[in-house]
């Protein structure tokens, strides 16, 4: 009986407990940008009954009304809920003090954080607004590991060098860049505020996916969405002014005219010489002109302002921003400026059933730039401004501008060459992605999508009649216009199955890839225009027929692939994964034009062994990362691999008549194939708790294949063939640790950064195993400043070591056999082979370009309302070139270091003696007198800010109003003596820490706001 009574009371409990069971379903956020996080783990409380949210956030189970529903993600802070009669719970879920992402964009997918086995790094939206940056690249610079982001110069607009473990290439290194699932070639007109994340894909295996555009890493940046609620309107702007940080100190009038007088007379000339400077001639002048101060802006305007509209449903999400940005420049008035609007939609919609999923991301972007030369001697402002001696000014009294006292050549009036510059970009730029995804049964989901990229441009150029010294000059108007349409699309199509059984995980996504890309170019121009004025200049406007003229290209290239990965996963503690590509591109010969690409990775959580979880002390997590992969460079220009056919070869035949005629041009290689850069990574990831985590990589990288135009005899009258030529290797160490906590009101956190880095060329293909950079500058000792060299770094510098100042003619007897022009006060030569010679065989390493390591440390406090951060960006063990000063020009301007030359026996063994003739070479030939330390470390930013409290928000309707104040480039501590130790390679590597006058970057101050409604 009492078996019997117990019998029907169990059975009765459980009718009662299943019948108060009932679903319950919602959507899983994050509250920083409102995007759904997938993986996430949800359980009853007390029991191992759960399900985890699918790849947008959504989750359904089973529950009871006085179960209490558990929310976890490693990185978010947990979260309980009682369940109650609630059909529907949403859950917005705040970052813990951690600071860790709880799932990374990989490509085609996402993955957790946790079981990542790649080496990726990420930047979130609310570390970039940290930072009132101009482009989207700054967002990287110092935040992540392994990453070097150096600007080409300071100028609006200008474009950064982005190197991801170093420079695996002669030719072009930039890395490969995602916006949204599309590819774009161009980032600069994405605005930084409309940024969600950013994943840099740093090892093959991560970037083995992009196959052959992975091998200079890859940037997925996927911009902010929309998220479930009511809509929220936003705004996030700020406005500043910009400075010069520095100038550089050059010789004052008093000075200049004392060292070109000894200069001249070191020379065997004197007062009589036409170049001797009369006292008549500085007399009552002062200090005389200071060049640097005339073309300085004092104040320069700089303001970003975004509008964003964001909110949604559990079947549409929606975001659209509205952005405005302009930046002037502090070299020249009006000559040098850069503007921006952009346009962001973005939409995701699902169906009611949850099977089909349809989205569009574009971007529409309009901007303007105008420019002068940012780093060259002969013609950019500050080269000029630098050499231009300060005797002359700016304006006559007549008002006409002022020359240099003597002939400088292209060394004129920087002012007046600035007036006279007329030159514009309009650029019109389209990037858009629809997609439309469909689960096709349980666990199994195709996705095709399309992507395009259009960009139309404008040039405008007008050049005004004007004379500023002997060949400085033009004497008819002239125009010019021209217009670039770049335009490309992308389809692809993927098909993934995701499942788990037990303890085991697979996740396997295969696919393709069809990409077309296109350029056209049509120019045309003319002189002699019957109306003059920058208004008027159009080719219709040309008064010269004859000198009308006009041409246009047109070039194409196109990409299909096939790829697949996967992902396994056992107890979440073992993880593997394996992933191939095959590419075909038509820019390869036909005999390798098509190549795979493949990766394997593996990881181990080695915290979650029970027989390691009891002996780890504060360690709380534990993993191990290894993987090795193979990715291609393609980017080397279209139909290299042909011999291509020149025109316009005239001929001239008998009787005076001349042909036009058509010839080959280049020496066909149809074995052209890819570089390949293989790489072996391995890592380790710690925590301690929920308030230090460290990130440790190291990686070997090779490259081999290179792609580079193979040196061949001037008899064959073709250009050189591209070949595949070489090997570079680079091999460094990265590390990245974090830091939080909070005590009662006060919160606290950073993190540290730092890579290091060595490149190193293995092989190249030719007799004598080195690749020229023909960086030229000035007179014939000044040429191949750069090279690349079996057992050197790529693009070191290329010169002669000295070893002192001849003190006396005796010293010169005993040992300067090999310098027979030499007289004391002259620099000493090493002669490295001894041979009595001073040639090419004598110039050694000077120096790399190439830091041997840097650092990037970020520092936040926060109490109560008030916040602080900073930002530290340093680099050490590079050098720079000084080219700064015309050498072949005896009369142009000195840097104050010359008050400390050579003035007799024993006055100094540094800074030889002035000379007008140097018939020693000490300004002509490259040397180690001209190479300086890099080192630099700077306060990248500092940003002060208060938030209003909630109390007030409340009665203002009103859900965010952070006000704060922000400074960037407030301090630099280096010892380089030029303007700027930050300087890029404007795209061509041989070109990296050459400085001839660069475009500085400008100290900012600002005030902003970001306000959420």
């Amino acid at each position: 009986m009492k078996k019997t009574v117990l019998f029907l009371f169990l059975t009765f409990f459980c009718m009662t407990t299943f019948a108060q069971k009932h679903a319950v379903t919602g959507v899983v956020s994050s509250a920083e940008d409102g995007t759904p996080i997938p993986f996430a783990s949800v359980v009853v409380k007390g029991t191992t009954i759960g399900t985890s949210t699918d790849f947008d956030g959504n989750y359904s189970i089973e529950l009871g009304e006085d179960d209490i529903i558990v929310f976890s993600m490693v990185g978010f802070s947990t979260q309980e809920f009682k369940v109650g009669t609630q059909e529907v719970i949403n859950v917005i879920m705040v970052t813990d003090n951690m600071g860790l992402d709880e799932v990374v964009v990989i490509g085609y997918g996402v993955q957790k954080k946790s079981s990542v086995t790649g080496s990726i790094s990420s930047v979130k939206a609310e570390d970039i607004q940290k930072m009132p940056i101009q482009r989207a690249e700054q967002a990287l610079q110092g935040q992540v590991s392994g990453v070097q982001v150096t600007m080409d110069s300071g100028q609006p607009g200008a474009n950064l060098s982005v190197n991801i473990r170093g420079i695996g290439t002669t030719g072009n290194s930039q890395p490969l860049y995602i916006i949204d699932g599309n590819p774009v070639g161009d980032i600069s007109y994405l605005a930084s505020s409309d940024i969600g994340s950013m994943e840099v894909l740093k090892d093959a295996s991560a970037s083995a996916i992009y196959g052959a555009r992975g091998a200079n890493g890859v940037v997925i940046i996927t911009t902010k969405q929309g998220t479930q609620g009511a809509a929220k309107l936003s705004y996030d702007g700020y406005y500043g002014i910009q400075n010069a940080w520095r100038q550089m100190d050059v010789l004052n009038a008093q000075d200049y005219a004392m060292i070109i007088n000894e200069s001249l007379l070191n020379a065997g000339k004197n007062s009589s010489s036409p170049d001797w400077i009369q006292d008549s001639e500085i007399a009552g002048i002062g200090s005389g002109t200071d060049w640097q101060d005339q073309i300085f802006r004092k104040n320069a305007p700089i303001q970003s302002h975004t509008l964003s509209l964001n909110g949604g449903t559990d079947k549409i999400l929606y975001s659209t921003a509205l952005s405005y940005f302009s930046q002037d420049g502090i070299v020249s008035e009006d000559k040098s400026s850069y503007e921006r609007v952009n346009f962001r939609v973005k939409g995701d919609y699902t169906s009611y059933d949850k099977k089909l999923k349809v989205g569009t991301s574009m971007v529409y972007s309009h901007y303007t730039s105008q420019g002068v030369d940012p780093n060259n001697v002969y013609n950019s402002p500050l080269a000029r401004a630098i050499n231009i001696d300060p005797i002359a000014v700016v304006k006559n009294e007549n008002g006409e501008f002022g020359r240099p006292i003597r002939n400088m050549q292209e060394i004129v009036n920087p002012v007046a060459g600035m007036y006279y510059l007329n030159d514009e970009y309009k650029t019109d730029k389209i990037v858009g992605n629809l997609y439309a995804e469909y689960k096709v049964v349980d666990h199994v989901k195709v996705k095709t999508s399309l992507g395009i990229d259009y960009a139309y441009q404008w040039h405008d150029v007008y050049t005004p009649i004007y004379e500023l010294s002997t060949i400085t000059k033009n004497d008819k108007t002239m125009v010019s216009k021209t217009m670039n349409n770049w335009y490309s699309t992308n389809w692809e199509t993927t098909i993934n199955y995701n499942n788990t059984f037990g303890e085991h995980e697979i996740d396997v996504i295969a696919g393709t890839t069809a990409m077309t890309s296109n350029y056209e170019n049509l120019s045309g121009s003319g002189s002699e225009l019957i109306i003059g004025g920058l208004d008027y200049a159009y080719i219709d406007n040309v008064g010269n027929i004859e000198s009308k003229s006009s041409g246009g290209t047109f070039d194409s290239n196109s990409l299909l692939s096939l790829f697949g990965r996967a992902n396994y996963s056992f107890k979440d503690r073992y993880m593997a994964s394996i992933t191939v590509r095959r590419d075909g591109s038509s820019r390869f010969g036909p005999n390798d034009r098509y190549a795979v690409f493949p990766s394997i990775s593996t990881g181990w959580i080695m915290s979650e062994e029970d027989f390691l979880k009891d002996k780890l002390g504060p360690v709380t997590f534990v993993k191990i990362r290894a993987s090795w992969g193979q990715n291609g460079n393609e980017n080397i220009g279209n139909f290299r691999y042909l011999s291509s056919i020149a025109n316009n070869h005239n001929y001239n035949f008998n009787a005076g008549t001349v042909v036009n005629g058509s010839s080959p041009s280049k020496i066909a290689n149809p074995d052209l194939k890819w570089e390949t850069s293989e790489q072996t990574d391995i890592g380790l990831d710690i925590r301690l708790g929920s308030y230090f985590y460290m990130n440790l990589d190291y990686y070997d990288k090779r490259t081999k294949d290179l792609l580079i135009d193979a040196p061949i005899p001037g008899y064959v009258g073709n250009s050189a063939p591209t070949v595949n030529g070489g090997t570079v290797q680079n091999k460094g160490f990265e590390a990245l640790l974090g830091y939080n906590g909070n005590s009662n009101d006060f919160s606290y956190g950073g993190t540290l950064n730092f890579s290091m880095n060595k490149n190193e060329m293995l092989k190249i293909n030719n007799d004598e195993g080195i690749i020229y950079g023909n960086v030229n500058i000035g007179p014939s000792g000044m040429k191949n400043l750069t090279i690349a060299k079996e057992g050197e770094p790529i693009g070191y510098f290329w010169g002669w070591e000295t070893n002192g100042i001849y003190q006396n003619q005796a010293q010169i007897d005993a040992s300067g056999a090999h310098q027979p022009s030499a007289t004391p006060g002259d620099l000493i030569y090493v002669d490295q082979n001894k041979d009595g010679k001073m040639d090419d065989a004598d110039r050694i390493n000077l120096g790399d370009p190439h830091p041997d390591f840097t650092l990037g440390l970020n520092l936040n406090f926060a109490y109560r309302n008030f916040d602080l951060s900073m930002f530290w960006y340093g680099v050490f063990g590079n050098q720079i070139v000084d080219a700064t000063r015309r050498y072949d020009l005896p009369n142009a301007n000195y840097q104050t270091s010359v008050l400390d030359r050579w003035t007799g026996e024993g006055s100094t063994n540094s800074t030889p003696k002035v000379s007008w003739s140097d018939n020693n070479n000490n300004q002509g030939n490259f040397s180690d007198y001209m190479v300086e330390d890099a080192d630099y470390l700077r306060l990248k930013n500092l940003q002060i800010g208060y938030s209003l409290p909630k109390s007030v928000l409340d009665k203002l309707h009103i859900e965010k109003f952070r006000i704060y104040v922000s400074g960037d480039n407030l301090l630099t501590f280096t010892e380089y003596s030029g303007l700027e130790p930050e300087i890029g390679n404007n795209g061509n590597v041989f070109y990296t820490g050459i400085d001839q006058g660069i475009y500085p970057q400008a100290r900012v101050f600002s005030i902003g706001a970001n306000i959420t409604f």
